[in-house]
C-alpha cells in the first residue's frame, strides 16, 4: 500500500498544522482509553478461571506468558556448627569493663528542619529527621532508635565461638540444602556486622545460623515466620552468591505485622538480587529461640518475551511535556527510549507534516497500547506514562484488595527497594514480579506494598492495584499507610546516587499526585501512627512531617538510602514548580459520549461519531490509528493526530480493507485534554486489492462479484487478524448456500434467501486466509466483503429474515464448533435471533434441555390435551417436549407439581435426562465412575453409562462435578457425541 494520507486527515489538515500544538498533539505511542460501559465499546471476554484485571486500568498490550517462574520455601532453625570459625589461640584478654563503663549515650531521633544540603552533608541530614517534624507523644510512648550497625571484620572471642558450637550441637540447623563450595572460606566473615565494638555478642540470642548453601536460581529472598511470634526476631541478615561472588551481609528491615490486617505471617523486606544461586542466613531473636514457622522464601519471577519491550499502556497527559518545558524541567525520557524517540521526531520532520499515517510498513513497530484512565475529580494534567500491572505481569489471582481507598492524600513517601542496581530494562519487570509475589503471597499482604515503582531508566510502573485511579492504601510505611502513598526507586541508593532519569520520574509521579489531590509539595502535614510495625513511635502518636518525605523519617530504616534522601529538598522544589505551572494552564476535560455515539453508515466504509460538548474547549481533535488489510495488530500502532473542528460530531472514513480506531480530545488555548475512545470499524475490501482472488467461473461487473454455479469461490489472503467475515449480497431466486473456509477447513456457512440486499456474517477461528464457496447453483451477487477484527464497534445491520448463518458466538477454533453447527443445520436449535448467537456459554434450562432431546429423537408422540405440570401452559414453547418427557419417564418434575422450565440443569441431571430418553442396554457397575459420584447417587447409572460410551470423561482431577450447571455448548457436545456413536 502506498503512503497516502489517511482520509480523516485530509479535511482540516492545514488548520491542524496551524495550531500551536506541534509539541503536544501527537500522543505517546498509546492505545484505547478506558471507556464507560454505556459507550458500547466491546471488551475481551474473561474466562471464568481467569481473575479480573485491575478495574482502574485498561488492559492495553499485556505481558506475554511468563516462563521459568518458581518458588521455594526452606524451613529454618538452629545453628550449623560448620558455619562457625575455628577456635583460635587467644592472648589473655584485658579485664572486662564494668557495665557502667560500657553504657553509651544514645540520642533519640528528634524531628529537625528541612535544609538545603549538599550530598556531603547528607549523613548529618539523615540522622536529623526534618524541620517540619513536631511530635506529640502520649505519656506511654517513646521514640525507638534504629539499631546501630556493627563493625565489619570483627570476630567473636573463643568463648563466644565455643558457646555457639555447644548451642549448635543442642539445636542443629533444620535447613535441608547442599552446602556451597565456598562455605569453609566464608566462616571467617560469618559474624561481620553482627558484633559490637568490643567483639562480644549475646550468644543466647543467635537463633539461626546456616552454612552458605546452594539453592534454586532466584531474584528475591526473604525470611518469614508466624505472626504469633511477630516481635520475636530482632535481626535477620542475608548474603547471597551472584555469579561467583558473595555479597556482604545485608541486614533486612523487619515488618512486625501491621502492614496487612488479618495476615498470619510476618517477615523481612525482600532482598532483591540481580540473580543468585546460593545464600547464607543469620538470625537473632529476643531470647535466642526461633519463632514458629520460620522459613527462607526464594522466588524466581521468570521471564516474559515482553519484559522491557512494552511502551506504557497508561499514557502521559498530552499537556505534560509543555508544562515541564514551561517549568524549566525539560522532558527527560527513559534512557532506552531516547533513540527511538529521536527517530520518530526526524520522520515527522522529513514528511513535512505533523502526522504519521498508519501504513503497512509500521506493522512491526512495538509501541504498546495505552488506555487513558477515566476522568476523576482531580487533575491529570501532570500524569506521566505508566507501565501497568498487566504489562509487567501481575498475577491478579493472588490479589486481595484492602477495601476503601484513603479519603485524602496527605503525604508521599520516597523509598528504595534496597536491591541490586545491576539490572537491565527487562530485569526491572522481573524484579517487580518478584517483589509482588513476596509481598502478596509470602507476607500475605495481598498485593505489592508500593503504589508506584521507578527504575533507573526513568520508567514508571504501577504498583498496587487501583493506584492509578485512587490513593489506595498500601503497605509501604508501617503505621502510616493511611492517607499516604509510596514511590519506590528500584535499587540501593545507600551505596550509589540515583540516576537523573530516575529522579525525574520520581518527580513526575509526585507532581501528578500532588496536583491531583491538592498536596503542597513544600509544606508539612500531620499523620497519626496506627499500630507499631517499624514506626518510630507508639500507636496513636501524631507527628508533623514533610508532605514529601523519606521512609526513614517515620520508620526505623535507612530507606530511601542516604544519596536519594539527600536529593529530597531538590525533588520538593521541582515538584512544586511543576504543580505551579500545571495549575496556571489546566487542560480541558475529557469529552463524554452520548448513547449511540458511533454509527456505521452505508456500506461500512464510514462511521459517524459524536460526543458531548466540553466546557471551555475551543475545538476538538480526532486521534486515530489504522492498519491496512493484511497489516499487523492495530494495537502495535501509535495514535496520530487528525482533523480538528468545532462541531461535536464528524464522519470518519476508512480506506478499503482498512481497520481504524478513533478517539477525540478537546483543545483549549493550545492545551489538549485527555482523549476518549470513540470506536473501531473495518471498511469492505476493494476487489482490486492484491489479497483478493476470484475464479472458478466467478465474474466481475459494476463493482460486484457474481457466482452462479457450485464451487465458484472468492479467496482472501492476509486475513490472520480477522475474526469475522461480513458479506453484503443479493440472491436472484431461491436460497444460496455459501461455505466459509479458513485455511481450507470448514469454518461456517451462510444461507441467503432472495428478496433484496442482505448482510450476513460468520465468525472465524484462527488462520491466515478465508474462502467463500457457493455450494449450490443459485446466483449470488457479492456487493462487498469485510474482514472485521476483534473490537469492531458496530456492524451493518444483519438481515436475519433473509440470512441464516453460523452462529456469531462460535467459531471453528472452539471445541463445541462442530456440535453447534450440527445442532443448527439439523434444525435442533435456531439459537437466539436477536444477535444470531447459540448461547454457547449460557446455562441451559430444563425446558431447553428436553426440547433438544425431543427434536433429536423425533419420537411418535400424541400431544395431551392437559398440561402435565402446573407451571407449563398449554401452547407454550416447551409444552410438547415437556409433555413427552413427563409421559416417558424422562423427568417427573418437582414436588408440588411444578417443572421449573427456566431452572438451570446440572451436569448430572442432563446425563439422567439423556439416559432415560434413549434407554440403553447397560449393566450398572457397583463401582463409582468418578471420585465425586457416589454409587448411591440418583445420577450414578447415567454418569457411568456416559463414561463407558465416552460421551464424557469428566475433569482431569478425576471428578465429574454432577452438581455444576451445564452450558448449552456442553449439552450440544454430549448430544453430538451420542449421535456419532449410534
Amino acid at each position: 500500500m502506498s503512503r497516502t494520507l489517511h482520509p480523516v486527515l485530509k479535511t482540516g489538515a492545514a488548520t491542524a498544522l496551524a495550531l500551536a500544538l506541534a509539541a503536544t498533539t501527537v500522543l505517546p505511542a498509546t492505545a484505547i482509553p478506558v471507556v464507560p460501559e454505556t459507550t458500547g465499546v466491546p471488551t475481551a471476554s474473561t474466562p471464568a478461571d481467569r481473575p479480573p484485571a485491575d478495574p482502574a486500568v485498561a488492559t492495553g498490550q499485556e505481558a506475554s506468558e511468563v516462563k521459568g517462574a518458581g518458588e521455594e520455601s526452606l524451613a529454618l532453625g538452629g545453628i550449623d556448627a560448620e558455619a562457625l570459625p575455628e577456635v583460635a589461640e587467644q592472648e589473655e584478654a584485658p579485664p572486662a569493663e564494668s557495665p557502667e563503663d560500657k553504657v553509651e549515650e544514645r540520642e533519640e531521633p528528634v524531628p529537625t528542619p528541612d535544609a538545603e544540603t549538599d550530598a556531603a552533608d547528607e549523613a548529618d541530614e539523615a540522622d536529623a529527621a526534618a524541620a517540619l517534624m513536631s511530635l506529640t507523644v502520649p505519656a506511654s510512648g517513646t521514640a525507638s532508635p534504629a539499631p546501630r550497625p556493627a563493625e565489619s571484620g570483627s570476630q567473636p572471642s573463643d568463648v563466644v565461638i565455643q558457646n555457639l558450637q555447644e548451642k549448635a550441637q543442642a539445636a542443629p540447623t533444620t535447613l535441608d540444602a547442599p552446602v556451597a563450595e565456598e562455605a569453609e572460606e566464608l566462616t571467617t566473615s560469618v559474624m561481620d556486622h553482627a558484633l559490637s565494638a568490643t567483639k562480644d555478642v549475646e550468644v543466647e540470642k543467635i537463633a539461626t545460623l546456616t552454612q552458605p548453601v546452594e539453592t534454586m536460581d532466584f531474584i528475591v529472598a526473604g525470611v518469614t515466620w508466624d505472626i504469633e511470634d511477630a516481635g520475636q526476631v530482632t535481626e535477620v541478615s542475608l548474603r547471597v552468591r551472584e555469579g561467583s561472588d558473595w555479597t556482604d551481609w545485608n541486614s533486612m528491615e523487619i515488618h512486625a505485622g501491621d502492614e496487612m490486617p488479618n495476615a498470619d505471617r510476618v517477615g523481612t523486606e525482600p532482598l532483591i538480587s540481580s540473580g543468585a544461586d546460593a545464600i547464607q542466613v543469620r538470625i537473632t531473636t529476643v531470647d535466642g529461640e526461633n519463632p514458629s514457622g520460620l522459613a527462607l522464601d526464594l522466588i524466581d519471577p521468570g521471564v516474559a518475551d515482553t519484559d522491557g519491550q512494552l511502551q506504557p499502556a497508561s499514557p502521559a497527559s498530552p499537556a505534560l511535556q509543555q508544562i515541564e518545558g514551561e517549568a524549566g524541567l525539560a522532558a527527560q525520557e527513559p534512557v532506552e527510549a531516547a533513540a527511538a524517540s529521536t527517530t520518530r521526531s526526524e520522520a515527522r520532520a522529513t514528511d513535512g507534516a505533523d502526522f504519521v499515517p498508519a501504513v503497512h510498513e509500521q506493522q512491526g513497530l512495538i509501541t504498546g497500547t495505552a488506555q487513558a484512565s477515566t476522568a476523576s475529580t482531580g487533575s491529570n494534567a501532570l500524569k506521566p506514562a505508566i507501565i501497568t500491572r498487566a504489562q509487567w505481569g501481575a498475577n491478579e489471582s493472588v490479589v486481595n484488595d484492602w477495601g476503601t481507598p484513603s479519603k485524602d492524600l496527605k503525604a508521599m513517601y520516597v523509598h528504595h527497594t534496597a536491591g541490586s542496581n545491576n539490572y537491565s530494562a527487562s530485569g526491572a519487570y522481573a524484579q517487580i514480579r518478584g517483589i509482588f509475589t513476596y509481598h502478596a503471597v509470602n507476607l500475605r499482604w495481598g498485593d505489592i506494598g508500593y503504589q508506584f515503582l521507578v527504575d533507573k531508566y526513568g520508567k514508571i510502573y504501577q504498583g498496587r492495584r487501583g493506584s492509578i485511579d485512587a490513593p489506595v492504601v498500601g503497605a509501604q510505611a508501617g503505621g502510616f499507610n493511611t492517607d499516604t502513598i509510596g514511590v519506590s526507586a528500584m535499587g540501593n541508593y545507600d551505596v550509589a546516587s540515583a540516576p537523573a532519569a530516575m529522579v525525574r520520574a520520581i518527580e513526575r509521579v509526585l507532581a501528578w499526585q500532588a496536583d491531583r489531590y491538592d498536596v503542597d509539595p513544600t509544606a508539612s502535614t500531620r499523620l497519626t501512627q496506627s499500630g507499631k510495625g517499624t514506626a518510630r513511635w507508639s500507636s496513636g502518636t501524631t507527628v508533623t512531617v514533610p508532605t514529601i518525605l523519606g521512609h526513614k523519617v517515620t520508620n526505623s530504616t535507612a530507606c530511601p538510602g542516604r544519596y536519594l534522601d539527600a536529593q529530597l529538598p531538590t525533588i520538593r522544589k521541582n515538584v512544586d514548580r511543576l504543580v505551579a505551572n500545571a495549575q496556571v494552564k489546566q487542560p480541558p476535560a475529557q469529552p463524554s459520549l452520548p448513547s449511540n455515539s458511533y454509527r456505521l453508515d452505508g456500506t461500512g466504509t464510514q462511521a459517524t461519531a459524536s460526543w458531548n460538548q466540553v466546557s471551555g474547549a475551543d475545538h476538538y481533535q480526532i486521534m486515530y490509528r489504522a492498519v491496512p488489510q493484511g497489516g499487523g495488530a492495530i494495537t502495535n500502532q501509535p495514535w496520530s493526530a487528525g482533523k480538528t473542528g468545532t462541531a461535536t460530531s464528524t464522519v470518519l472514513s476508512n480506506l478499503p480493507g482498512e481497520t481504524a480506531q478513533y478517539a477525540v480530545r478537546a483543545v483549549s488555548g493550545g492545551v489538549v485534554g485527555p482523549q476518549i475512545y470513540l470506536g473501531q470499524h473495518t471498511a469492505p475490501l476493494n476487489w482490486d486489492d492484491r489479497d483478493v482472488y476470484f475464479g472458478n467461473g466467478t465474474t466481475r461487473s459494476n463493482g460486484t462479484i457474481r457466482a452462479d454455479a457450485t464451487r465458484e469461490a472468492i479467496r482472501f489472503e492476509g486475513a490472520a487478524q480477522a475474526d469475522r467475515v461480513v458479506v453484503s449480497a443479493t440472491v436472484a431466486s431461491g436460497t444460496a448456500s455459501i461455505r466459509v473456509e479458513r485455511d481450507g477447513k470448514y469454518a461456517g456457512r451462510m444461507k441467503i434467501r432472495a428478496g433484496g440486499a442482505t448482510v450476513c456474517a460468520v465468525p472465524l477461528g484462527a488462520g491466515s486466509n478465508v474462502r467463500l464457496e457457493l455450494e449450490n447453483n443459485a446466483t449470488v451477487t457479492y456487493s462487498s466483503v469485510a474482514l472485521t477484527r476483534p473490537g469492531q464497534s458496530q456492524d451493518l445491520g444483519l438481515d436475519n429474515a433473509r440470512c441464516q448463518a453460523t452462529f456469531g458466538d462460535v467459531n471453528s477454533s472452539q471445541t463445541a464448533f462442530n456440535a453447534v453447527e450440527w445442532m443448527q443445520w439439523s434444525g435442533l436449535s435456531h439459537g437466539y435471533e436477536t444477535d444470531n448467537s447459540f448461547g454457547v456459554h449460557r446455562d441451559i434450562g430444563r425446558g431447553e434441555s428436553v426440547a433438544f432431546l425431543y427434536r433429536y429423537l423425533d419420537p411418535r408422540f400424541s400431544v395431551p390435551s392437559k398440561a402435565p405440570f402446573s407451571d407449563v401452559a398449554k401452547g407454550s414453547t416447551f409444552f410438547e417436549p415437556i409433555s413427552w418427557a413427563a409421559g416417558t419417564g424422562v423427568t417427573e418434575g418437582y414436588a408440588g407439581g411444578g417443572f421449573k422450565v427456566s431452572k438451570s440443569v446440572t451436569r448430572g441431571e442432563f446425563a439422567s435426562f439423556l439416559y432415560r430418553a434413549v434407554k440403553p442396554k447397560f449393566s450398572v457397575p457397583g463401582k463409582s465412575a468418578f471420585s465425586d459420584v457416589s454409587t448411591k447417587s440418583s445420577h450414578h447409572a447415567a454418569i457411568a453409562w456416559m463414561k463407558k460410551e465416552k460421551l464424557s470423561t469428566g475433569y482431569s482431577d478425576g471428578t465429574y462435578r454432577s452438581g455444576q450447571p451445564i452450558t448449552r455448548g456442553e449439552a450440544a457436545l454430549l448430544l453430538h457425541r451420542f449421535h456419532l456413536n449410534r
